[in-house]
């Protein structure tokens, strides 16, 4: 029984998505950091086995936590808790991090996306591979949509090449952001698609479905865009934790997860030393 769980960790919100293979078995959100952390002790002793992926919202690399890595985490506490549970814990990469982002674009922009960016890329990824689609194809821009802004991730072959840290619109009147967004948006696409010469736009919406609408009608005549694919055990806004448990799953056990996973950090697991039961 191959059972891995995801972790988003945010400053005032909590997500986990807890998967048994390919079966979405809970998904939890916390208000307090205190109960996430009884409910995955709770978990954990259910399955013991269990492999954990964390998504933190700091500049990091891909690591299995291990004594030294809490040394010099920024979650010291937590990544000390998680490690008490199991010997699999996994912190996932900003997209900074990744071998496939050529080095000279980390001297574009101060960020190009944390590991929540990676974890929904991961979800999206094995959605599309369900669907037979190959890595050849997979070339498009994913936009991550939020009311008063955005995140841009850029794809070739399947694996990111680019990113675009989260633009916010100030504040002020709201008619005034929206059109801020739009044209902000506008610039970035632009340029972002011609540069890397795509075409397709793969959108999350966080926003309300008034703002997704607009933002649809104002580039239905410019790209193409496709909504992000969910299915019926996967709830809405969890992508980020179901992307987690996603990676963590592929970087312990074998499958199409693990596909995933290697695709995206351009290696196989056993390089990080990280996969430990290669048949699943």
């Amino acid at each position: 029984m191959a059972v891995s769980i995801g972790i988003e960790y945010a400053t005032s919100a909590w997500r986990t998505c807890l998967v048994e293979d390919d079966m979405v078995l809970e998904c939890r959100s916390f208000d307090e950091v205190t109960v996430l952390e009884h409910y995955l002790q709770q978990t954990c002793g259910c399955y013991p086995e269990m492999s954990i992926g964390l998504a933190a919202p700091y500049e990091t690399r891909l690591s299995l936590v291990s004594r030294e890595s809490l040394e010099t985490s920024p979650l010291p506490a937590f990544l000390a808790t998680l490690s008490s549970l199991s010997h699999r814990v996994f912190v996932l990469p900003s997209l900074r991090y990744l071998p496939t982002v050529p080095p000279y674009r980390l001297l574009m922009r101060p960020r190009l996306g944390l590991a929540d960016m990676l974890c929904v890329v991961a979800l999206l990824l094995y959605h599309m591979r369900r669907q037979d689609a190959g890595w050849s194809e997979l070339n498009f821009c994913c936009l991550e949509l939020r009311e008063t802004s955005y995140r841009l991730t850029v794809l070739r072959n399947g694996q990111i090449v680019d990113g675009y840290g989260e633009w916010v619109a100030l504040d002020g009147p709201a008619d005034q952001m929206e059109q801020a967004l739009l044209e902000q948006l506008t610039r970035d696409l632009a340029a972002t698609l011609a540069l890397h010469q795509l075409e397709d736009v793969v959108l999350l919406s966080r926003a309300a479905p008034e703002r997704k609408e607009r933002v649809l009608e104002y580039f239905e005549d410019r790209y193409q865009f496709f909504l992000f694919p969910h299915s019926e055990t996967e709830p809405a806004g969890f992508e980020v934790a179901r992307g987690a448990a996603l990676l963590a799953h592929g970087l312990s056990w074998s499958g199409l997860t693990l596909e995933v996973a290697q695709r995206l950090f351009a290696t196989t697991a056993h390089a990080y030393g990280l996969n430990q039961h290669g048949q699943g």
